[in-house]
């Protein structure tokens, strides 16, 4: 077991038995961090030296809080809190006032509702929303978003509405704003995605930037990716049940549901994996992964240009979202711009306290 090592782009590497993790930090302000969680295998837990040099290697940061999505079998709370750390959800799911379940059709027309820019709100295009309506002493507000599995959007562009939210009284804005947040957090979602324009209203909850990155005309490249098939199907298991932290026999069914479906293709290399997916005559690179013990070995390079050489020709442009600012420096490397950002708050993350931050 070798201790945590501090690379340029300062991300702590971890080792203990046979696993290994990476958890990047990103400072966010005011002594806060968020941090980017890998870990391999799915199951892995630090041993007790592991645990102790990890929450060393923490304390050298100075932070007195990071945001981490940790892993669904606790591995940062397992190892950092019997050493003090306190370890809690960073999301309350308490919404404090009464808090009720709404549908739009429930906002009385004479209401005077106002929009986040203090205009009136234009119900058109709102069609079938979940919501919440907040109730205030002798006023009201809503809150709308649509829902897209575990992900919910609050959306409200020209031509394009999938969420808003309604006050009686600007002020009340953040309130029903916070609110809502709290809310799809209690009900489990794991993503609550905003435009830009509320951003003032949720920064609380430090939102993270979301950007679509596009690129034109994509070529090929030379690369060692093999696609996926009967010789690397079982690397490939492996490496989904890490990536998306799941068991193996749910690994196996996505990679499945990949195989059948013509517009997937996943390709290999030791160590990772790219999917890409095609839209028409547009590409998406769907995923692409590096494991902890592989990563910083320019394989996350190797993947892009396998990526990019399966679409050559066959689309007029390609996509991709991230959140990763040292990926979106990698992507810009191939001609990648940003075209599009949102905000995302994650709902599952977790918040890590030292033990002797006040």
């Amino acid at each position: 077991m070798t201790a945590p090592s501090e690379a340029r782009e300062d991300v702590i590497s971890i080792r203990s038995g046979d696993g290994a993790a990476t958890l990047e930090l990103m400072p966010i302000g005011n002594g806060v961090a968020r941090g980017f969680l890998r870990f391999s295998p799915r199951g892995m837990r630090l041993s007790v030296t592991a645990a102790r040099e990890l929450s060393d290697a923490l304390h050298r940061r100075g932070f007195s809080k990071i945001l981490v999505g940790d892993s669904k079998k606790t591995l940062l709370k397992r190892a950092l809190a019997p050493l003090g750390w306190r370890v809690e959800k960073a999301i309350p799911t308490d919404t404090g006032r009464r808090c009720t379940p709404a549908t739009v059709f429930d906002i009385p027309l004479d209401g005077n509702l106002v929009d986040l820019n203090g205009a009136k709100v234009e119900m058109a295009g709102a069609g079938q929303m979940s919501g919440i309506r907040v109730d205030f002493d002798g006023r009201r507000g809503w809150a709308f978003y649509a829902e897209e599995e575990t992900v919910a959007r609050v959306i409200s562009e020209p031509g394009r509405k999938q969420g808003f939210l309604a006050v009686q009284s600007a002020e009340d804005m953040f309130e029903v704003a916070d609110l809502l947040v709290r809310h799809l957090a209690a009900q489990g979602k794991t993503i609550a995605v905003f435009t830009l324009d509320y951003g003032r209203f949720i920064r609380k909850f430090e939102p993270v930037m979301m950007w679509r990155m596009g690129l034109d005309s994509p070529k090929g490249y030379d690369h060692s990716a093999k696609p996926l098939d009967s010789s690397n199907k079982s690397m490939a298991t492996r490496l989904f049940a890490e990536y998306y932290d799941e068991s193996t026999v749910q690994a196996m069914l996505r990679l499945r549901k990949y195989r059948t479906d013509k517009n997937y293709s996943t390709f290999l290399v030791d160590g990772g994996f790219v999917i890409t997916r095609l839209e028409g005559d547009v590409g998406l690179v769907y995923d692409i992964y590096v494991t902890p013990s592989k990563q910083g070995s320019g394989l996350g390079e190797e993947l892009m240009r396998c990526a990019l050489t399966s679409l050559s020709g066959r689309v007029s442009s390609v996509y991709l979202h991230t959140s990763y600012p040292r990926a979106k420096r990698m992507y810009e490397k191939f001609g990648f711009a940003v075209t599009y950002s949102q905000l995302g708050i994650w709902l599952y993350e977790t918040s890590l306290t030292p033990p002797t931050a006040k």
